[in-house]
């Protein structure tokens, strides 16, 4: 009852949030700019936000190792000893996963690379896929194990793309221009078209997407989702689904979230070694993922350590207006709409006054940080085929009710129909009017 009372306290006044979470973001970027560590003499990273730990937070085990004594690193040490006894080799950053990669023109100007994963048997050309969306920082294969699962259990392409300044997006300007939502966004609306051409390939008009999202992805899917629809692009948006991108716990979080990434590791000698640290960080909690998701995240010069592709830290002043007023755009979205995240507690005021209206589907997957679709892909995988097949059975009965309509109409009425049912009407009338006054005699 507390966590709602202050949850509904920060949504009254979110502006003041965000205005004091950019002040110490400020003073951040001036510490990092003058080699300051932002670390205590017992080694933990300090901070405002740092000092009160929330229960369920979203980036609760990415601070596992960081904030919390050793004794509480039980499991990720126990992670790190599975990756261990199976370590990952040396491998292509660019493996596509099972994932046919295309490369997209987009009519921003920007080329980026697409993975596509058609269910067995199906041609390229189809009428509807899921597109997916990757968070900060990350790429487009960060959905290849959900992929994989979802393709052939609802019969639907799945699409993942790289966002500009990640993965092979890159660009040459600076990370926080290519970070805003001005470049994001009408890259996102132009990928919705050019994915809805190569779907289609001029056999069908009439093409769908469901927009998929994980934190900033999921904001970027909302924001697309909502004018797409406004500008009636030439197909169709189904349905949105959210994963970890909730306003509140954004702003809340934004402390912590730039402290954790300022700090953490910029280079390794291995993707070993990186996918090692991924685990005792607390950063993924799943071997499997780690060593399939990390070394797409990384790459390398000749004689060089292996570095991350994107280093968002330098791009922190784009990080509040990602999500700022998300969760009502989300809400007030009008089609079918799924939010997944890993526990209540990480849903802000608005979202949880809604999901008591039934305004959207909301799905908890327990157990899992904030890369819940890399932590748990078969629970994520399950409840988005479950909302997708729901909604395909939805669309069908809306359908069989439309067709059973339209049979069962009476014939329309011509002009000598009309004419003889307004004289008959009129007749009815004057008989009705003679037996009054008969009755008043």
């Amino acid at each position: 009852m507390l966590g709602s009372i202050i949850r509904f306290s920060w949504d009254m006044d979110a502006t003041a949030s965000w205005t004091s979470s950019l002040k110490w973001v400020g003073e951040v970027v001036k510490d990092a700019a003058a080699n300051t560590e932002l670390k205590s003499r017992k080694g933990r990273i300090k901070g405002p936000a740092l000092l009160h730990k929330v229960s369920g937070s979203s980036y609760e085990q990415l601070f596992a190792v960081f904030n919390s004594p050793p004794s509480s690193r039980t499991r990720a040490q126990h992670s790190l000893n599975m990756a261990s006894a199976h370590p990952a080799p040396e491998q292509d950053a660019q493996d596509s996963q099972d994932g046919k990669e295309v490369t997209l023109d987009l009519s921003t100007g920007i080329s980026i690379p697409t993975y596509w994963w058609h269910p067995a048997g199906c041609s390229a050309a189809s009428s509807s896929a899921v597109l997916c969306l990757h968070g900060a920082g990350d790429v487009a294969l960060v959905w290849a194990q959900v992929a994989r699962r979802l393709r052939n259990r609802i019969g639907v392409t799945i699409v993942a793309a790289d966002l500009r300044g990640h993965g092979g997006a890159m660009v040459e300007e600076r990370l926080d221009e290519s970070l805003g939502l001005q470049r994001l966004l009408p890259d996102v609306l132009a990928l919705l078209r050019s994915t809805g051409e190569r779907l289609s390939q001029g056999e069908d008009d009439n093409v769908s997407l469901i927009l998929c999202g994980h934190s900033l992805g999921g904001a970027l899917a909302a924001r697309a989702a909502s004018e797409a629809l406004k500008k009636q692009l030439p197909l169709q948006v189904r349905a949105a689904i959210l994963l970890e991108s909730v306003e509140g716990t954004a702003a809340e979080t934004l402390p912590r979230s730039v402290a954790w990434m300022q700090a953490r590791p910029r280079s390794f000698t291995s993707l070993e070694d990186a996918i090692a640290w991924s685990l005792s960080s607390g950063m993924l909690a799943n071997p499997e993922a780690a060593r399939e998701n990390i070394p797409p995240r990384l790459h390398r010069e000749a004689g060089q350590k292996w570095t991350w592709i994107t280093n968002v830290s330098e791009a922190i002043t784009c990080w509040p207006q990602w999500f700022d007023g998300v969760s009502s755009l989300f809400v007030g979205l009008p089609i079918p709409k799924l939010l997944i995240v890993g526990s209540v507690d990480r849903m802000d005021a608005a979202l949880e006054a809604a999901h008591m209206q039934g305004r959207f589907r909301l799905e908890v997957v327990p157990h899992s940080g904030h890369y819940i679709h890399e932590d748990c892909p078969d629970d994520v995988a399950e409840a988005i085929a479950k909302f997708l097949l729901q909604l395909q059975q939805q669309e069908k009965a809306f359908a069989k009710l439309m067709a059973h309509r339209a049979t069962s109409r009476p014939p329309s009425l011509g002009p000598a129909d009309v004419k003889r049912h307004r004289v008959d009407q009129n007749r009815c009338r004057i008989r009705e009017h003679i037996a009054f006054q008969t009755r008043q005699d």
